[in-house]
């Protein structure tokens, strides 16, 4: 049985006499331990297809259609028994660390609540510990230390592993990663990208990661969605898409990524 199983998911707002769908009719399956790419252009339905999942769409916005995960209907829970999935079982990785984390608070505080919110009874002293344990695992050094320090003081790729320590927190089930390496210089890319790869390897979560740059979930994804227009144009394995794109828009895509054997009077634009 699938982790998560999508079925005719559709998100619209609504207008001043009708409802704008902005992702219509959703389909997909994702295995345990998996990882899933989502790709397209901005406002493609990328974002709002994770903020669904995770039962966090904004005022206005109406879903439709099943979210089954690991056999419960996420759409039928009420808001209570969902607080309960969401940030333990289920976790997420929002584009931007630095609105993400508050600015008045360290981050190993904000850690060690979020880890405190899905384990009543834990002491402080015990979720303190909990979150040096899950910096060191993203690979933030001295993090006895750096524990106690605020956002403000790390850099855009180390506050994007501070937001993955603290979806690791739990010991989630499955990762939605929405644009994760977005503003982040391509060395800091390619650092974050291994990251996830290994965190999957070391946990065996299932990975959700959504983005509009292709050559980022070819590292990572064994399963793509290409979305436009809140539809998926085109879905199956990487390396099917990669190699032998059959819709015209994929096509466009991937023509669209800079070829490290183009000259500059051959580099194509769409």
């Amino acid at each position: 049985m699938s982790l998560l199983t999508v079925r005719g998911l559709t998100v619209a707002f609504r207008a001043i006499n009708h409802d704008v769908p902005v992702v219509a009719g959703l389909d997909f399956d994702l295995p345990r331990s998996g990882a899933l790419g989502i790709v397209g252009e901005s406002g493609s339905g990328k974002s709002m297809t994770s903020l669904a999942i995770m039962g966090l769409l904004p005022a206005g916005a109406t879903r439709t259609g099943s979210i089954v995960f690991d056999g419960t209907e996420l759409t039928a829970l009420p808001e209570r028994r969902m607080r309960a999935i969401r940030g333990d079982r289920i976790a997420m990785i929002f584009q931007d660390p630095l609105s993400s984390l508050n600015p008045y608070y360290t981050v190993g505080t904000q850690i060690a609540e979020a880890y405190r919110a899905h384990r009543s009874g834990v002491s402080r002293k015990t979720a303190r510990k909990v979150a040096i344990e899950a910096m060191e695992r993203v690979h933030i050094r001295d993090a006895a230390r750096r524990v106690d320090d605020y956002p403000h003081q790390f850099s855009g790729g180390m506050r994007q592993r501070v937001m993955i320590a603290m979806a690791l927190s739990t010991e989630p089930e499955l990762i939605i990663a929405d644009e994760p390496t977005t503003a982040l210089d391509v060395t800091v890319q390619a650092q974050i990208l291994e990251l996830l790869a290994e965190v999957r390897r070391d946990t065996g979560a299932a990975l959700i990661l959504i983005t509009h740059d292709l050559a980022v979930v070819s590292e990572v994804a064994d399963h793509l969605l290409v979305m436009r227009r809140g539809e998926v144009v085109e879905s199956g394995t990487a390396a099917q898409v990669f190699s032998d794109p059959r819709h015209a828009y994929t096509r466009a895509l991937l023509d669209a990524v800079p070829r490290i054997d183009d000259t500059i009077g051959e580099l194509r634009s769409t």
